[in-house]
């Protein structure tokens, strides 16, 4: 029995020597070097990795990537891997400190890279969009050679000639790929917009279903997503009639997407996702400025009869989760449904239809204001105290209110989303009128003037 638990021993031994063996002799032909060269000849960028190691004893085997740093495009593409000055310290856009490709070994040793997942550790991503809305990071994964490419960094050549080190004597393996699912975990991406920043934190991420046939993108071209993560969005604003830098908004977002990620008129990667979205109570949207600040002299005419919306905060924190369906590409987020939140003093359905781009400042929003109690009983006394009879009182205020009693305002928001230009639209009450809602209040009232 001795001899034989000494025979297994020895096999395992020989076993994880031959593994080891196997896993120097693959990682010789395919070093860091030789990912670095497939990275850049396929994005416009400069790519670094500090390690790169394979691990045969998993099933499937693991090739685990150490402080893999990606920066934009310069002259030391044209060296040999080996022969290059090291990427200065904050110059990557791209950092990831440990990535794991779930491969198996037979596709590996014949230039298959098909990845059964992808896991990315603590990513960081830093991204600088200008005022058109072109990004450093589009220019960075552009095809090398390609007019997009050479415009974002003129001072390189489309596709410099690499001088070859002593220790490379066989050319670098070219690979077909495809990946079968992908996460991120505890991702961290900051994009800067003029005085705009958003910062997304905590961002766990998975990608299931990837089905992905540029040959048949018809019955091939989508994605499944889930997500959690928190976004900061800070900048400037206007408070107290000056602009001043303020929090415009703290997420708390969960949810799923279903993504298309190919465009199939230009087959470009542009992906276009359908979300469903739930934002956590005590997520805060806006808070930072009133109604009166943002409308000005378009309220005159409510304050006339009584109605003065001016202190009203526009947004602040969430006193119940949300839940936001809608179509997000190129930075824009276009509502499908219709959206409720539920804001200290009142709740607001946002309209179908409405739509932000946070990374070019802009939005255009159509929504109903409905006032919580205290607000309805201040909005009420307002209208009493204008002495506007209380036959047309009665009319003003049955012509404002929902079929729960409650008063509400239809509001369009337009233009940037830290000075946001606020109109009350008055349709709706006059429909409400012509349909008999307070009609007859208001004609009592009139006739008593007379």
């Amino acid at each position: 029995m001795k001899k034989f638990l000494y025979v297994v021993l020895i096999l395992f031994v020989l076993t994880g020597a031959a593994l080891g063996a196997a896993s120097w002799w693959i990682m010789q032909k395919m070093g860091p070097a030789t990912w670095v060269e497939l990275a850049e000849e396929n994005w416009n960028c400069r790519a670094e990795v500090g390690d790169a190691k394979l691990n045969l004893l998993t099933n499937p085997a693991t090739l685990k990537f150490i402080n893999v740093r990606l920066a934009p495009r310069d002259l030391e593409v044209a060296k040999a891997y080996a022969e290059r000055t090291p990427l200065a310290e904050g110059s990557a856009v791209v950092v990831i400190p440990e990535l794991t490709l779930s491969v198996k070994l037979d596709d590996l040793i014949n230039r298959r890279l098909f990845v059964e997942h992808v896991g990315i550790v603590s990513p960081s991503v830093t991204e600088i969009q200008d005022d058109e809305g072109k990004s450093t990071l589009e220019a960075l994964f552009k095809k090398p050679g390609s007019t997009e490419a050479v415009a974002a960094t003129p001072k390189t050549e489309p596709l410099p000639p690499k001088v070859e080190s002593q220790a490379s004597e066989e050319p670098a393996p070219a690979f077909t790929y495809a990946v079968s699912s992908a996460t991120i975990e505890k991702g961290q991406f900051n994009i800067t917009t003029g005085t705009t920043q958003v910062s997304i934190r905590d961002l766990d991420f998975k990608l299931t279903g990837i089905d992905v046939d540029k040959a048949d993108l018809a019955n091939h071209n989508r994605i499944q997503a889930v997500l959690n993560t928190t976004i900061d969005v800070t900048g400037m604003a206007r408070i107290d009639g000056a602009m001043r830098p303020a929090e415009l908004a703290h997420l708390v977002v969960s949810g799923t997407g279903d993504i298309r990620p190919i465009n199939p008129k230009t087959l470009e990667w542009k992906p276009f996702s359908q979300l469903s979205l739930t934002l956590a109570k005590g997520s805060v949207l806006g808070g930072f400025m009133t109604i009166g600040e943002a409308a000005g002299k378009e309220l005159r005419k409510l304050q006339e009869y009584g109605v003065d919306l001016s202190p009203i905060i526009i947004g602040g924190p969430l006193m119940q989760d949300a839940v936001v369906s809608g179509d997000f590409a190129n930075d824009l987020f276009i509502t499908r449904s219709l959206t409720q939140f539920v804001f200290p003093e009142y709740e607001v359905a946002i309209e179908p239809k409405s739509w932000v781009n946070a990374a070019k400042d802009r939005h255009e929003i159509n929504l109903r204001l409905s006032t919580g109690p205290e607000l309805q009983t201040r909005l009420s006394n307002g209208i009493a105290q204008a002495k506007l009879g209380e036959s047309i009182a009665r009319a003003l205020t049955k012509s404002l209110s929902d079929s729960q009693g409650r008063m509400t305002f239809d509001i369009e928001s337009s233009g940037s989303l830290s000075d946001p230009k606020v109109k009350p639209k008055t349709e709706r009450v006059l429909k409400n009128l012509m349909s008999g809602e307070g009609l007859g209040d208001l004609l009592q009232g009139l006739l008593k003037k007379l």
